[in-house]
């Protein structure tokens, strides 16, 4: 028999906008974030076979603007899979989850002011995924 299980998030995602990246204590390669939350974030990368963050111990949020960003971020990877669709035939790229482990006041407050900065709102056209034309044909 097979059980359905259904998982819901605490906290809203938020899709980020170019120039907010992230970086590892242990690693110089900077990382475009793809959503963003309170609670954690996920980026993609290219699988070069080392496991970006995996012997980090804490990360780094940085913008465009603002180089300094939020450091010392004590994390937990929760999820690393290799992403569905490939772009490039010749390489990997995977998607790595994280989620935060006690922020201090003043990185929850830094936070907040690059997530409403650096990510889409639900109402702005820019945050929708362009989709491929379709074409209908006749059978």
């Amino acid at each position: 028999m097979r059980l359905i299980q259904f998982k819901f998030r605490k906290r809203r995602r938020h899709k980020a906008r170019r120039g907010l990246f992230v970086t590892f204590d242990n690693t110089l390669a900077i990382n475009q974030i793809g959503d963003i939350n309170m609670g954690g974030l996920s980026y993609y990368y290219e699988d070069h076979g080392f496991t970006m963050g995996k012997r980090a111990h804490a990360l780094r949020i940085v913008t465009a603007d603002d180089p300094t960003g939020i450091n010392q971020i004590p994390f937990r990877i929760v999820s690393d899979r290799e992403n569905g669709s490939l772009l490039f035939k010749n390489r990997r790229i995977n998607r790595q989850g994280i989620r935060f482990n006690g922020l201090t006041s003043v990185q929850k407050r830094k936070l907040r002011d690059i997530i409403q900065h650096y990510t889409h709102e639900a109402t702005d056209p820019e945050c929708e995924e362009p989709s491929l034309p379709i074409r209908l044909t006749r059978l």
